[in-house]
């Protein structure tokens, strides 16, 4: 008779699993020239990144081997798939270089997921974050990806490389959750994001960039009424 924890905890890596799945259909598609397909794949990877968290705490299934598993699925879907992409989208051109500038984004995302690894745990999360999480840095590859018509291959290999310098800088920035007027604004930034992936244009991208600033700045005035609380 199976028993019912292992079911509990099947649950969120079985979508775990999915977002793997959708990072390899990415490169499949990407591999084979269908470049929105494969942008719409890591779309659905960064919508099973969230439910699988969700998910585990929903029925307390949280687990040391769920967090390796999604750290696995972020190399895949946020690392190595958006690397490759933006690699056969953008940087063909660049021949060796191009090549390069897709390795840094692959060690670079890899570098991150292991610096929070080692900075946090299965069970909670921490208010502030390091550096860009690779599933945003991810979000911007996709973005070039979507206006390869509207940029110079040079253009992207500068973008791709200092998405990759955020993703390992030091930058303090806040971990996403959904309470109070900070999760109110990661929501509008998804539905902008969203409207970015339907509706690829500089204005759509502009507004998505101008409300990720207002995030950075509603962040910093919640973390100082919390400190100013906790004096």
């Amino acid at each position: 008779m199976p028993n019912r924890d292992s079911w509990r905890y099947a649950a969120p890596n079985a979508v775990t699993a999915a977002n793997i799945a959708a990072g390899f259909g990415s490169m499949c598609a990407a591999a084979n020239g269908r470049f929105e397909v494969a942008v719409y794949l890591l779309v659905l990877a960064v919508v099973l990144d969230v439910v699988d968290g969700r998910v585990a705490r929903r029925f307390n299934a949280t687990s040391e081997l769920g967090q390796q598993l999604d750290s696995f699925s972020d190399a895949i879907s946020f690392c190595v798939a958006p690397a490759f992409l933006v690699q056969r989208a953008l940087l063909t051109d660049l021949e060796g270089f191009g090549v390069v500038v897709s390795i840094t984004y692959v060690l670079a995302g890899v570098f991150r997921l292991a610096r929070y690894n080692l900075m946090s745990d299965a069970h909670g999360k921490t208010f502030r974050t390091c550096g860009a999480p690779t599933p945003v840095a991810a979000g911007y590859i996709m973005v070039l990806t979507l206006m390869r018509t509207e940029i110079t291959p040079q253009v992207a290999a500068i973008i791709v490389l200092v998405v990759a310098a955020l993703m390992i800088s030091k930058i303090p920035l806040p971990e996403m959750n959904l309470r109070g007027a900070l999760g109110a604004a990661f929501l509008i930034a998804v539905w902008s994001y969203l409207v970015v992936v339907v509706r690829p244009n500089w204005y759509t991208i502009a507004f998505w960039n101008a409300w990720n600033l207002v995030i950075l700045l509603v962040a910093k005035v919640q973390e100082r009424r919390l400190a100013t609380s906790e004096a």
